[in-house]
This record gives C-alpha cells, sequence and structure tokens, in this order.
C-alpha cells in the first residue's frame, strides 16, 4: 500500500502540477478558445480522472509488476513511443492535406 510520505509528495506534485502552466493547461486554453467551455468540459474532467486512474494502478501494486517485470514496463514503452511516432505522423499528413485543399480551393 502507499505511505503517508509519498501520498504527501503526491499531493504536492499535483498542486503545482495543476496550479503552474504546462502541457496540460495549454491544451485546456486551447480547447477552451477554440470549441468553447462547454466543449471543454470532458477535457477538464479527463485530465485528473486520468491520473487518479494512474496513481490508483501504481497504489495498488503495478510498479511492483515493473519491477519484477522489466520487460513488460520496456514493452510498454516501446509501443509508447511508437504510438507518439504515429500521432505525429497522422498530425504532420493532416497539414499537407489542409494546404493541399487550400492550393486547390484558391484555383
Amino acid at each position: 500500500m502507499i505511505s503517508i510520505e509519498l501520498t504527501v509528495a503526491l499531493i504536492t506534485f499535483y498542486f503545482v502540477m495543476f496550479v503552474t502552466p504546462g502541457p496540460n493547461n495549454i491544451m485546456l486554453t486551447t480547447s477552451g478558445i477554440k470549441y468553447g467551455f462547454k466543449k471543454t468540459i470532458p477535457h477538464i474532467l479527463g485530465i485528473p480522472l486520468g491520473h487518479f486512474f494512474q496513481i490508483s494502478l501504481v497504489s495498488l501494486g503495478l510498479g511492483t509488476l515493473f519491477q519484477t517485470y522489466p520487460l513488460i514496463q520496456q514493452t510498454l514503452k516501446i509501443t509508447g513511443c511508437l504510438y507518439l511516432f504515429f500521432l505525429a505522423y497522422k498530425m504532420f499528413g493532416s497539414l499537407s492535406i489542409k494546404k493541399k485543399q487550400k492550393k486547390q480551393e484558391d484555383h
């Protein structure tokens, strides 16, 4: 189970994370500007819910599983890296499609 010292450290970390500007706050600001507050509410709720889910899994023993079987953690790292590359590819691909559509509209 999780110790009181670790609980205090996590609370401090999450307080600082939610208060200071960072990637989540920037994404929320951008989403709010682009889509409005009501459509951004799921994003607002999803960030702390995801963190709660992550901390719960670690507290229930996922960290011990990774220490016992490091191959699982390595596999997740590689899979996550490949997924990020896939997302970057899709993002850059969508930019080139928009450029092509704009060129077609200009002609």
